[in-house]
């Protein structure tokens, strides 16, 4: 029996050490389920609730209306954010990525080439669910203004982009940065306002949600869809973005650049 349990206790003791020996990892897969009790916290609080309903109001539309909203433009703003660092993964699982990186093209296009059809499937998904929405579930998008929403949503992809690239440097130096991508979209959804309206949180969550390019990517994005606001009407959340993209879309793409010279120099390139 002593021999069993010794066993056992080697093979737990085996399997925590390779698990600490990803900190970062190891730290967001334990405080991942924060983010899913936050979720369902705020889900009781647009039950019933008199303020969420006022806020509502801001778009003349109803719950249901505003998060399909957040739902149908969710992919899309997950790709940018994880897509680059899934096909860093896929590369490194397939050992195709150092054969890739030899390749005469820019470092930075073949992180973002793969990426494509995914922006266009996630695209055809988001307009699925609001058609969906709209035919049977009553979702009311008859005010929508089409050009203000596709201008917003590709102000989105570019904005977005920033952290996606970031974290496809951190999948190169980590190896599995891959839970901390998946936490920080959770709480960037979450505290961006893809599910409620920021104006629920306490103060020092509307803080941070204040310096979030998601927050005024959903803002912008609802206001085109739901109230039907035009270019001039959010000029504010396009110009954040746009701003937020020039500055810094170039730095992220000049990290993702050092982070693969830096895995080409160490030859860690293959490694997983």
């Amino acid at each position: 029996m002593n021999g069993v349990l010794r066993l056992l206790g080697a093979f737990v003791l085996r399997d925590f050490r390779i698990a600490t020996s990803y900190k970062f990892n190891f730290f967001f897969q334990l405080t991942y389920g924060f983010f899913i009790v936050a979720a369902f916290y705020f889900i009781a609080k647009m039950a019933d609730n008199d303020t969420a309903r006022q806020i509502l109001a801001r778009y003349d539309a109803s719950y249901f209306s505003f998060i399909l909203v957040g739902i149908a433009s969710a992919g899309m703003m997950q790709t940018s954010l994880n897509g680059f660092a899934e096909q860093m993964r896929n590369g490194m699982t397939e050992g195709s990525l150092e054969m890739t990186f030899a390749c005469p093209v820019r470092p930075t296009w073949i992180l973002v080439l793969p990426c494509l059809w995914s922006y266009v499937f996630e695209s055809l998904k988001a307009v699925l669910i609001l058609v969906m929405g709209v035919a049977f579930f009553g979702a009311d998008l008859h005010r929508a203004d089409l050009l203000s929403g596709l201008v917003m949503l590709m102000l989105v992809v570019t904005s977005y982009a920033v952290f996606g690239m970031l974290g496809a440097a951190l999948t190169l130096v980590l190896k599995r940065a891959d839970i901390v991508n998946v936490v920080f979209s959770a709480a960037t959804a979450l505290v961006g306002g893809a599910f409620f309206p920021i104006d629920l949180f306490p103060g020092w969550l509307r803080a941070v949600s204040g310096i979030l390019p998601m927050t005024y990517a959903y803002e912008g994005l609802r206001l085109a869809l739901l109230a039907g606001a035009g270019l001039y009407e959010i000029r504010s959340q396009l110009a954040i973005l746009a701003v937020f993209s020039v500055v810094c879309l170039p730095l992220a793409f000049m990290v993702a650049s050092a982070a693969i010279n830096k895995a080409k120099r160490d030859g860690s390139l293959g490694v997983f």
